[in-house]
């Protein structure tokens, strides 16, 4: 049974975030306090309720939770130092939306007198209560995948998804037309790598966005993004184009590159992509035979085929991706670069348009 969505978008993200967002602002740093005048700065920052409490006494001397709090911010710097470049900017990144949300939240509430809380409570308070006939409805469509549980028994857990994803859907229709119309611009540039477009190629030659994937055919994410790049396609289908390139995890999934040298042998006869897609339709579930049954469901010379792959003729192929990936700061999959720009780890249809928009309004403005 999958776990309750819990998708409500509260006014504001993490405190976590909140301090990252700082650090967009600032551009980067090194550690907290390395200057002399540490005990001015100290003396000038913003306390709050509760900072001057004891937290600790360390060889006779009382530590405060403010102290805490600023030892806190210095590990969070230094966990976000030690990320790599790509995962630094997203993390950046998720802070700036953090502060546009809370400008426009803040500013809401204000118009009405009301806490930024208050205004959420208020907000999603108008979406529809669940009923009984909601929650048989939900459970008979998803029954397949409930592993069997009775209704009785998880009933609440679907009363309460379903109660979470209205509230989010309520607070979505009034948030985001308010954050859709406010001007603002990132100027922080993502960090880019340079990754070849091969020739396995989905979509017009001349789009303006290039999505390169790095995928592995037993990786049960890499699966489940199928649909998600299918649906991106479908979405922008003159302005994007999606290459595929092989990263087989060899150690957890033992079929993956002999998938892939399969699929290029595949290619070798015109059909890749109906290789590709039927590999992917079988949820992971590939041995030896497989590549002879979806030779005869895609109508593939079956003797040339196995030729091909018992030859290794794609070997040296699906290696070169590997490394490319490897070099590109691929460690697991699926890996995605948006005209170069790193995505790591699946990804959904909304985080990668809010990509490939930018890309779209960045080339849009060069032009």
């Amino acid at each position: 049974m999958t776990n309750p969505i819990d998708s409500v978008r509260s006014p504001f993200l993490s405190p976590v975030l909140a301090m990252f967002a700082v650090l967009a602002l600032l551009g980067g740093c090194g550690r907290i306090g390395l200057g002399e005048d540490d005990s001015a700065k100290s003396a000038a920052k913003k306390t709050r309720p509760g900072d001057e409490q004891v937290a600790l006494v360390l060889d006779g001397r009382e530590i405060s939770v403010g102290e805490l709090n600023e030892r806190m911010q210095e590990q969070f710097l230094d966990e976000f130092l030690r990320q790599p470049e790509d995962r630094q900017y997203e993390m950046r990144e998720s802070a700036v939306r953090e502060l546009i949300q809370r400008h426009v939240v803040e500013a809401e509430a204000a118009k009405k007198g009301l806490t930024p809380d208050a205004l959420f409570e208020e907000v999603t308070a108008a979406a529809a209560p669940v009923s009984v006939e909601d929650v048989t409805t939900w459970y008979k469509q998803n029954e397949a995948r409930l592993g069997g549980a009775p209704l009785d028994a998880i009933a609440p857990q679907i009363e309460r998804m379903l109660g979470q994803e209205r509230k989010a859907a309520a607070w979505n229709e009034f948030i985001d037309p308010k954050l859709e119309a406010l001007s603002w611009e990132m100027v922080l540039a993502p960090p880019r790598q340079d990754v070849e477009a091969t020739r396995l190629v989905r979509g017009p030659a001349d789009a303006r966005v290039t999505l390169v994937t790095f995928s592995d055919y037993q990786c049960p994410y890499c699966i489940r993004s199928e649909k998600v790049l299918a649906d991106v396609l479908a979405k922008y289908p003159e302005d994007v184009r999606l290459v595929h390139r092989h990263f087989p995890l060899d150690q957890i999934h033992p079929f993956a590159r002999p998938a892939a040298e399969a699929a290029m042998c595949a290619d070798e006869q015109g059909k890749f992509w109906a290789f590709h897609d039927a590999v992917f339709a079988l949820n992971g579930r590939i041995d030896e035979s497989s590549f002879d049954a979806i030779a005869g469901e895609i109508g593939l010379d079956d003797a040339a085929l196995g030729r091909c792959i018992e030859e290794g003729r794609f070997k040296d192929y699906v290696e070169n991706d590997a490394r490319a990936g490897e070099a590109a700061g691929v460690t697991g999959t699926p890996a995605f670069f948006v005209n170069g720009i790193p995505m790591k780890g699946a990804r959904d249809v909304a985080e990668l348009s809010r990509v490939i928009d930018g890309e779209l309004a960045r080339l849009a403005a060069a032009e």
